[in-house]
């Protein structure tokens, strides 16, 4: 008894401990069969729900018709072509078909509408329609694959490439792509209202050709017909389209999408197991994987709101506002997420951005004033405009203060401010400078023509201290005016020197004009002699006169002096002759003193 008690409670705990385990909460991924690459994307947004090898290079079958259809659509878009064009089968309609590959039965010379032809290849998955439309397109099969690839290319697919129109060929001949380069090519397909009239259609009736009667054709897709190869027990509520693929290198392939509600989802799954590749019996698990992707993603996830169109999501300051007025923004448009049920919305983040680091008035209700980026679990979702949600007008007083400090905020305006006050006061002081400088400059000028002075008037007053029969003194002076000449001590020197030599060769000079002076006196005495022993050996007095003027002449130019001093040409008096003077007119013009006598 005790045991059948123990027993409930045991129970009962184990639950209580799994409903509280956070694990219990994870979402699980979806239990597909035997798909080897699939993709689930939200058809609205691109998002990827769910992905296994997305970007495995994969054989796809006539997957391949689906950018064939692609490019047939946007050629009667275009107005290339037309949907009631006749068209007529060529050659190359059976080229690379195999007799047991899905066709239409379509001969060479047949002709058919370019409308049965595009529903032949979509619908009823036809290889030689496929080829018909190829070469009406573009003139040729070849011409045709070449524009498939740089489609892809445009649509941004990074690992497919085509090598004919409708699949035959494997990844091992080079014609491959991959579960995520295939839904991109589908989004874009699905964007054409035609294309989607198209891979939607059940049942089709093909007009009469020139020959055959009419015939109806039967959608390959279980999920959305029921009259194919396949039965009923596929059907799928909500399926559009896309397309089929079978080959044994491809395995079973299937695009299709879904919509249910607000949730619209594309799927894409390759290398699928079925009946005629001999692993099930009585399975094609290309559409029970499909299936099992919706029902997946229908129960888990749902599209959260992040904003509305037009919620205010945050206010700013506007300067020069009237009444300093904020405004507030809002997104251009609503934003959902499709989330599990069980995200919450802290995974959500979202950044706003304003277009200029200051906002200022006026401002115009729905003016774009920033942007807000989504981040959904951190990584990035989507960008929407900010809108200003009111109009703010302009404070006149407040915008002329503003333009006021802007002016003087300018950068070329504070250069002027600081840079001309600077330049004066620059002026000023290289002004002030200068002044010192000629200041400075002329003192030592007017300093060195006083040394100047004081030495010439020191030498005039050792010549006539020299005249005057005092040489040691003149020379003793000369040295003290040397001494002074010079600053510094080597110029002291040097000039103390010159001195000394101008001094030495000044007295020589003194000391023979001293000699020549007492030659003359003792030349007159001893004349005074003669006269006065022999009146009448007087010579004649003008030849006598002439004699010492003679020596004295030369003795000048001998030293170096003029013969003749300007003082001493400009007045020419008469001299008195020997017989007009007296005796003591002629000793004394003889220069002779009577005490010598």
């Amino acid at each position: 008894m005790k045991k059948i008690k123990i027993l409930p409670l045991i129970l009962i705990l184990c639950l209580v401990f799994t409903t509280y385990n956070p694990d219990a909460f994870a979402l699980d991924d979806p239990r597909l069969k035997s798909a080897d690459s699939v993709i689930l994307v939200d058809m609205y947004t691109g998002e990827i729900v769910y992905e296994k090898e997305p970007n495995m290079e994969h054989s796809i079958a006539s997957l391949t018709k689906v950018m064939t259809c692609l490019l047939a659509v946007e050629a009667v878009e275009d107005g290339r072509v037309k949907l009631s064009d006749t068209v007529e089968a060529q050659e190359d309609c059976l080229q690379g078909l195999d007799v047991s590959s899905s066709n239409a039965g379509i001969k060479p010379g047949e002709v058919m509408t370019y409308k049965d032809l595009l529903f032949c290849a979509l619908v009823h998955s036809a290889n030689d329609a496929c080829n018909v439309l190829a070469t009406y397109i573009e003139g040729s099969i070849s011409k045709f694959v070449v524009k498939m690839n740089q489609r892809a290319q445009e649509i941004g697919c990074k690992n497919t490439h085509f090598i004919d129109t409708d699949g035959m060929l494997n990844r091992s001949e080079g014609h491959y792509s991959t579960a995520y380069d295939l839904s991109l090519i589908t989004r874009e397909a699905m964007s054409h209202k035609l294309f989607v009239e198209v891979c939607s259609t059940v049942d089709y009736e093909v007009s009469p050709t020139n020959y055959r009667d009419a015939f109806e054709i039967h959608n390959t897709n279980a999920l959305v017909s029921a009259d194919g190869l396949y039965g009923d027990s596929y059907l799928y509520d909500g399926v559009i389209g896309v397309k089929t693929g079978f080959t044994k290198p491809a395995g079973y392939c299937l695009i299709s999408t879904c919509k249910r509600d607000d949730k619209y989802f594309l799927a894409v799954v390759l290398g699928c197991n079925g009946v005629l590749t001999y692993t099930v019996v009585g399975e094609y698990q290309n559409f029970q994987d499909s299936a099992t992707l919706y029902d997946w993603a229908f129960q888990n996830f749902s599209y959260k709101d992040v904003f509305l169109a037009g919620e205010p999501l945050t206010r700013v300051e506007i300067e020069n506002a009237k009444d300093n007025q904020t405004v507030a923004l809002g997104p251009d448009r609503s934003i959902q997420l499709l989330m599990p049920n069980d995200i919450t919305d802290d995974k959500i983040n979202i950044d706003i951005q304003l277009y200029d680091d200051k906002l200022v008035a006026p401002v115009t209700e729905g003016d774009v004033l920033g942007r807000a980026e989504v981040y959904f679990d951190g990584e990035y979702y989507t960008t929407v405009d900010m809108l200003a949600k009111t109009s703010i007008e302009l404070d006149k007083a407040a915008a002329r203060k503003q333009k006021i400090h802007n002016f003087f905020s300018s950068g070329w305006v504070k250069g002027i401010l600081i840079g001309v006050p600077a330049c004066i006061v620059l002026f000023i002081a290289i002004s002030a400078f200068l002044k010192y400088r000629r200041r400075q400059q002329l003192k030592v000028r007017m300093e060195a023509m006083e040394r100047r002075k004081r030495a010439q008037a020191a030498q005039q007053s050792s010549a006539q201290r020299a005249r005057q029969g005092n040489p040691q003194s003149a020379q003793r002076q000369a040295a003290q005016q040397g001494t002074r000449r010079s600053e510094n001590p080597q110029r002291e020197s040097v000039s103390r020197q010159n001195a000394y030599d101008r001094d030495e060769d000044e007295l020589r000079r003194k000391q023979a004009a001293a000699a020549a002076a007492r030659r003359r006196a003792q030349a007159a005495q001893r004349q005074s002699a003669q006269k006065a022993v022999n009146p009448n050996s007087i010579p004649n007095s003008t030849s006598q006169r002439r004699q010492p003027q003679q020596s004295a002449t030369a003795e000048r130019r001998e030293n170096g002096q003029p013969s003749q001093t300007p003082r001493q040409q400009a007045p020419q008096v008469r001299e008195k002759s020997v017989e007009e003077m007296d005796l003591d007119e002629l000793i004394r013009s003889l220069g002779v003193d009577f005490k010598d006598i």
